[in-house]
């Protein structure tokens, strides 16, 4: 489940659930046919399968997700659903792209001591693997502090600074006070690198030199003074390959340095520890004045490109309107980005929890509606994707090149982590942008006695694949969310650990609620950032919306509840 920063970020929304299933609403029958063939000993075999160490963690670019990939597809097609993917296939081919070192980059620092040529991967590393085209000859630099600008604490250590044309001296994190012990995030947004880099790009800086300082984390971590310079080589952070044929990649040099690099450009051994001191109390009037320092950078990446498939497959109702069910096949691999287990890279990371349980889930849910005799009214589309741990990558694509139009989605689901639900409890992500799905997952959650089911009233967080459908396409989404659990991005994250029958009880849940929304014949309302989505009806989802100015081309027969 990623973006990992964005998912733990639920613990900022104060787990402000609303209890939304009245304790009186009265119990009515099922409607989804086939329930009880979702069972223990199916979702106990595909995760055993997917998160077996054979499969190596399935990080996103490896044979082993491919491998997943056909388990997956081969699963569809034995339980009769039809291939959805490109040109009648079962697999929609994501295009990602990463960079690869053409030679290890070149970087040296002068001082009023004289210069000094840095080793890479002894001295410095790329902060996020191999990256950018760069030629920086005698280029200055400047103290950034944390390069944290954060009005709600009256904290700017960017104020003032004239970084337009130099290299950034940066701090990693925030300051150091303000980490929020006992949480598992114990950051904010200020403290990722994304966000410095936006910061320092902003005022000017033509690159950065990220520093772990002595004081982070309690000085508990010094491990992480420089990161292993194959972690990023090993499992490279990817992106979609959406740009044109030959595009150079991003030449905004960032890279990690040593606390010893950073103590001879500041003056002296200890010097960096003395800095963070002060600017952990906001104390900036003894920044150092580097106006003497210059660094100069030679560094060269080559951009390549690979695919790694979606599979997609598909129930065919009796309307052209779907309902999308998705969860991620991708894993960690050995841990190499990614793991809240630092000191376990190199060993597998099988994702029995995040995701197979979730694809487990979605197979056991296409069986059961392709093999109960009766067709639905509203069609259905499996989705497995690659890359979620990526940053929602495979999803992304889809979003981008969907197979099925938008407009005639009514909703998606998306099951990420159902393995280990503490004490049955489901916290249902998107009832709070939807009036039609909460009533929905309402009136269902009734027959689930087992299961502790609240619902948000917020939107929904951008921590899984329902994200780019919801936030992009403006499709309704609904995400069943259970606890956040230890195991979570570590090598504990094993089969024999999970609870299959809470993935048993959640996928029940799920395809009832699918199935409702499949025989009803109104049309889920969106409340969310694209309000110019349209329906299968042909209307906008916003109910704020102006209606559309062309009539509806919308069928309207009735199509009652069988």
């Amino acid at each position: 489940m990623k973006p990992l920063g964005a998912l733990l970020a639920l613990a900022g929304l104060g787990l402000a659930w609303q209890l939304a299933v009245a304790q009186d609403a009265p119990a009515t029958r099922f409607l989804a046919p086939n329930l009880d063939s979702i069972c223990e000993k199916d979702a106990r075999q595909d995760v055993f399968f997917m998160a077996s160490d054979e499969m190596n963690g399935r990080d996103t670019l490896s044979p082993e997700t491919r491998m997943t990939a056909h388990y997956v597809k081969t699963r569809m097609q034995q339980a009769g659903l039809k291939p959805a993917g490109e040109k009648g296939t079962w697999y929609q081919e994501v295009a990602l792209r990463y960079n690869k070192w053409d030679t290890p980059p070149a970087l040296s620092l002068t001082t009023v001591a004289g210069e000094r040529k840095l080793e890479y991967g002894r001295d410095f590393v790329g902060a996020g693997g191999p990256g950018g085209v760069a030629e920086l000859k005698d280029v200055p630099l400047a103290f950034a502090g944390y390069a944290v600008n954060e009005p709600t604490r009256n904290y700017n250590d960017l104020d003032g600074l004239d970084l337009k044309g130099k290299l950034a001296l940066v701090l990693r994190y925030e300051p150091t006070p303000w980490r929020q012990g006992g949480r598992r995030n114990p950051f904010s947004r200020a403290s990722f690198l994304q966000t410095k880099e936006q910061q320092c790009k902003a005022a000017g800086a033509v690159g950065i030199l990220l520093v772990t300082g002595p004081e982070s984390l309690g000085a508990t971590d010094n491990r992480r003074d420089l990161p292993d310079p194959g972690a990023g080589e090993k499992s490279p952070p990817l992106e979609l390959d959406l740009k044109a044929a030959g595009a150079q990649p991003a030449s905004f040099p960032f890279l990690h340095i040593t606390i010893a690099a950073a103590d001879a450009l500041l003056g002296g051994e200890g010097r960096l520890q003395k800095l963070q001191q002060e600017f952990d109390q906001g104390n900036f009037a003894n920044r150092p004045d580097l106006a003497g320092a210059k660094a100069s950078l030679s560094m060269k990446a080559t951009a390549v490109v690979r695919t790694c498939p979606n599979v997609l497959g598909k129930i065919e109702g009796e309307r052209d309107e779907w309902i999308v069910f998705g969860a991620h096949h991708d894993h960690l691999g050995q841990g190499y980005f990614g793991s809240r287990s630092p000191n376990k890279m190199g060993e597998i990371h099988n994702g029995a929890d995040d995701n197979a349980s979730g694809v487990a889930a979605i197979l056991e849910i296409a069986e059961a509606f392709a093999t109960c005799g009766r067709k639905p009214r509203r069609s259905m589309l499996f989705i497995t994707f690659t890359g979620e741990e990526k940053g929602l990558l495979g999803s992304q694509w889809y979003v981008k090149h969907p197979t099925v139009p938008h407009d005639r989605v009514v909703a998606m689901i998306n099951i990420d982590m159902l393995g280990r639900l503490n004490n049955n409890e489901i916290a249902m992500q998107g009832t709070g942008a939807s009036k039609f799905l909460l009533r929905h997952c309402q009136e269902a959650a009734p027959l689930f006695p087992e299961l502790r089911v609240t619902m948000t009233t917020r939107a929904p967080i951008p921590a899984s694949d329902h994200w780019p459908f919801f936030s992009e396409a403006g499709i309704p989404v609904l995400f069943p969310m259970g606890a956040i659990p230890p195991e979570m991005h570590t090598n504990l994250d094993d089969p024999e650990t999970i609870k299959y029958g809470g993935i048993v009880l959640g996928a029940r849940y799920m395809a009832e609620i699918a199935w409702r929304i499949s025989e009803d014949p109104g049309y889920a309302d969106y409340i969310g950032p694209v309000k110019t989505a349209v329906g299968p009806d042909g209307k906008p989802r916003d109910p704020s919306q102006p209606p559309p100015k062309k009539p509806s081309e919308a069928r309207e027969e009735d199509f009652s509840h069988r």
